[in-house]
């Protein structure tokens, strides 16, 4: 296809009364006379690359930048378009699919339970019409075994929400403006979007390469995460029974290329309060079982979500005015998990001091390797402070990167996913599985973002082809174990071959010194199809 986006930028000076407005035609031209000459609009680029900067000789404010294209929809067999967390759907559609969110459940339980907190419905209009979905960042059309891929260069910058129009045959693309005035003779680029074709894997490589994108090394892993078991029923005494079980098995394999680990999750201490372990749970404290488990030539992973804390917490009794306010003046409430879950203020020096202490003593101190930070996207719920939610995003990123030691290796989840490329080693690309294939019926009109295993697995396989490329995906955890585990042999089939050959991670909750001689072929079986997969 011809790169000929029209272009639309809208814009105020403080003070003026009267929006302003540029268009920039397909062929680069700005029309908008005296507008455009004070916004000093330039446009850069070639058959596969836009970008368009501005330079203001007047302080102007940015209050919408809008790309529409025109694509053959009717040619497409499939759309696919990136889901905002890495909880949010993300598989191919029909171009006349419905994406459906909260639009059928009622807003007095939306309210009650912060169902919009996780995705994003509280900053993005739904619109479950036929051949009207949206996503971030990028997006590609499939016509038989061809894509053609168009993404933003820049989300660090600022989020792209991409929507599509299936009457008007056209892909929209809105850039977040800079939530901040920008001054006269400043240079911005407000807009950069690259245009790709060929397979997926080579369209995905050169929109990356255009991008600047590259995925830090990380060898696969594989081994034990306590939650879809323990859940937050975890002492020293369960996990160290866990321990012997994941030694005993992993011990008897060869692991050449991979790395053992064995990952506390949840329930070791109050959500906030990550210094303060349940000292009835942990009499000596979480640190002995990193101890423990690196003696036995595991590597030791550790859960925080690092950007929220939960109601009952001494961070939120002690500390109010660490919790971000929105434009009320009002906490937010980033979910519904634990008692009321609530995001801190990343902006606020002294929950960035507090941010970085934690991980620095989880690490440096208690000997943890591996990190899984959750709930990342609490950090950019709101704008304010003059970053927009893509800045603030990729600011709290690097944060959690500076903040551990060279080698630490970070595993990001419900995080913004385009801001988590080349930033961790490891991430999570679907929803959480459950103990059945698809939750109840009621839950099923929920959020994107819920619990299914039905939902988890295709997402894996939705965002397989970012594996390796970005980041090691990782698709959720293996269960073998029979035990009041609600899946069919054809779910457990799909189960076992989305986690063995689409990420770098392959982690169990079981028990695993309880599976019996068929259950450890099974998994000797599961580490043999994943070290195929990682060439390993």
């Amino acid at each position: 296809m011809s790169f000929g986006p029209i272009i639309r930028i809208a814009y105020h000076v403080p003070g003026v009364e009267r929006r302003r407005q540029v268009v920039i035609s397909g062929n680069g031209g700005a029309t908008g006379g005296n507008d455009a000459r004070a916004l000093g609009v330039t446009v850069r680029g070639n058959e596969e690359v836009r970008r368009v900067t501005v330079h203001p000789s007047v302080p102007v404010v940015i209050d919408e930048v809008v790309a529409t294209i025109r694509v053959a929809l009717e040619d497409a067999d499939a759309i696919y378009l990136n889901g905002y967390n890495s909880w949010t759907d993300s598989v191919e559609r029909p171009i006349m699919g419905r994406m459906w969110g909260l639009t059928r459940a009622p807003r007095s339980v939306i309210d009650a339970h912060a169902l919009d907190g996780s995705g994003d419905y509280r900053f993005v209009s739904e619109d479950a019409r036929p051949g009207h979905q949206h996503g971030f960042g990028y997006c590609y059309l499939r016509q038989g075994n061809e894509v053609l891929l168009i993404g933003s260069l820049n989300e660090d910058s600022g989020f792209t929400v991409i929507r599509e129009d299936a009457e008007a045959g056209t892909l929209v693309f809105a850039k977040e403006p800079p939530a901040r005035m920008l001054e006269a003779g400043e240079k911005c680029e407000v807009l950069g979007l690259a245009v790709t074709g060929g397979t997926l894997e080579s369209a995905i490589d050169r929109w990356l390469m255009l991008a600047g994108i590259r995925p830090r090394e990380a060898r696969p892993i594989l081994g034990y995460c306590s939650w879809y078991r323990r859940y937050e029923a975890v002492d020293v005494e369960t996990l160290r029974h866990d321990l012997d079980g994941v030694s005993q098995v992993l011990g008897e394999l060869d692991l050449t290329g991979m790395d053992p680990v064995f990952q506390i999750d949840d329930g070791y201490a109050k959500v906030g309060d990550w210094l303060e372990c349940d000292r009835q749970k942990f009499p000596d404290g979480v640190a002995v079982m990193a101890r423990e488990a690196s003696a036995r030539g595991l590597l030791p992973g550790l859960w925080l979500a690092p950007f929220v804390c939960e109601r009952e917490s001494k961070l939120f009794e002690e500390h109010p005015e660490w919790i971000l306010r929105d434009e009320h003046g009002e906490m937010v409430v980033a979910g519904n998990n634990w008692n009321g879950s609530f995001a801190l203020d990343v902006n606020n020096e002294e929950v960035r001091e507090y941010v970085a202490d934690v991980l620095r003593t989880v690490t440096q101190e208690w000997g943890f390797g591996l990190l899984k930070l959750d709930f990342l996207y609490a950090a950019c719920m709101v704008i304010h402070d003059g970053l927009n939610r893509g800045e603030q995003m990729a600011d709290a990123l690097d944060l959690l990167r500076a903040s551990v030691p060279e080698g630490t290796r970070l595993l990001f989840c419900g995080v913004p996913l385009v801001s988590a490329f080349g930033r961790c080693e490891y991430c999570r690309v679907g929803q959480d599985v459950g103990l059945d294939w698809d939750g109840k019926p009621y839950a099923r009109m929920l959020q994107r973002e819920r619990v299914s295993t039905k939902l988890s697995l295709a997402n894996a396989r939705g965002r397989a082809h970012l594996d390796g490329r970005v980041f090691r995906c990782d698709p959720d955890v293996l269960i073998l174990r029979e035990e009041g585990v609600a899946l069919s042999a054809s779910q457990r089939v799909a189960m076992f071959v989305t986690n063995t050959s689409t990420g770098g991670v392959l982690l169990t909750s079981d028990d695993m010194g309880a599976w019996n001689e068929a259950q450890l072929e099974k998994y000797r079986e599961a580490v043999e199809r994943f070290r195929a997969y990682n060439g390993c």
